[in-house]
């Protein structure tokens, strides 16, 4: 009896010994090696396993089972190791691209030491645009390891498939000349590609096409680009590019922005006798200038005036609007006072 309960004492602290040697604590993460990927185009996928166990006890080998599911507009590839070449480590189960599973499955031949990690590339294409979730889930030959702690064994990604852009930019940027605005562009690749459209915005709600420049349609160089608004308006200005294809396909550029703070139209004296004056630092850019009485009624209107002053000998005492419209669409009001 004693000798039974010695065995039986020697057979439950070697399963504890072996169990305690093939304990650990996985995890599985993935990390997308791009934002997103243009329709038709590959991008690539970092699948990295973890050995979290506090003690320096391996993992065991023919043990953890990866698996990664794709949505179906991404088309499975190849896997590699993370330089590329042909991957080691990890025996590849299964590749699959069939509507509803498009899925890989792997079984990692080697140990991974404690406080380690291994890794590899799933390579995809894209086959149609959207945004589908990718799943990675850790799985393991036979039972679970003990230590093992599930709430790792399971993580989330995306890689947003949109469509391809007529242009591959390479470069957009604004600057300020004085009181004008120089955008210049260049792109690296372009493909059946017709215009570009130069759009600006005091606010980013409502945008203006202030410039089209002609592309030039099909280019594997880098090709340079370059507009210039000449009327900015005062405050901030944001810049965008419409960059249109020959068959209608379009996409926009990043938002660039620079902001002016132009010299105010000055108008003395007021009161005012005889003669109003109007001093501009640029006529060209304003449009008219009318005057309306405390009335709403219309009392003077001009659409040049080149000598900078208004007659007001013909006007009656009192207080009067006078607005100054610039071509770029932004006007000055001010009130003055007619006295004799």
């Amino acid at each position: 009896m004693k000798m039974k309960v010695i065995v039986s004492l020697i057979l439950a602290a070697l399963s504890f010994f072996l169990n305690c040697a093939y304990a650990q604590d996985l995890d599985i993460n993935i990390d997308p090696q791009q934002a997103y990927i243009p329709n038709q185009t590959k991008g690539a996928l970092e699948v990295k396993i973890c050995n979290c166990y506090s003690a320096a006890v391996n993992s065991q080998e023919n043990k953890p089972r990866p698996q990664i599911s794709f949505p179906d507009n991404l088309t499975i590839e190849e896997i590699t190791n993370t330089d590329g070449s042909p991957i080691t480590g990890f025996v590849i189960h299964d590749i699959k691209n069939e509507p509803g599973n498009h899925t890989i499955r792997l079984l990692a031949n080697a140990a991974i030491p404690n406080a380690s990690c291994v890794s590899f590339l799933v390579h995809v294409s894209g086959n149609g645009t959207g945004t589908g979730v990718i799943t990675a889930t850790l799985g393991f030959a036979g039972a679970q390891t003990p230590g093992n702690f599930v709430a790792n064994d399971n993580v989330i990604a995306t890689i947003p498939v949109q469509i391809n852009l007529p242009v591959r930019l390479e470069e957009f940027g604004v600057r300020k000349e004085q009181q004008t605005a120089i955008l210049k562009w260049i792109s690296s690749e372009e493909t059946n590609t017709d215009r570009f459209d130069v759009q600006r915005s005091g606010n980013g709600k409502v945008w203006t096409t202030i410039a089209t420049v002609p592309a030039k349609g099909n280019s594997q160089t880098q090709t340079i680009y370059e507009a210039t608004d000449t009327d900015p308006l005062p405050g901030e200005n944001l810049y965008r590019l419409h960059m249109i294809d020959n068959d209608g396909t379009s996409a926009y550029s990043g938002i660039r922005n620079l902001t002016f703070e132009f010299q105010n139209v000055h108008i003395f004296p007021n009161p005012a006798n005889d003669v109003l004056h109007i001093k501009s630092t640029d006529w060209s850019k304003i449009r008219s200038v009318t005057i309306r009485n405390d009335k709403g009624e219309q009392m003077y209107r001009s659409i040049t005036l080149n000598n900078g002053f208004i007659d007001l000998k013909h006007f009656y005492p009192g207080f009067y609007i006078v607005e100054i419209a610039k071509y770029s669409g932004t006007s000055d009001t001010f009130r003055i006072v007619v006295a004799r």
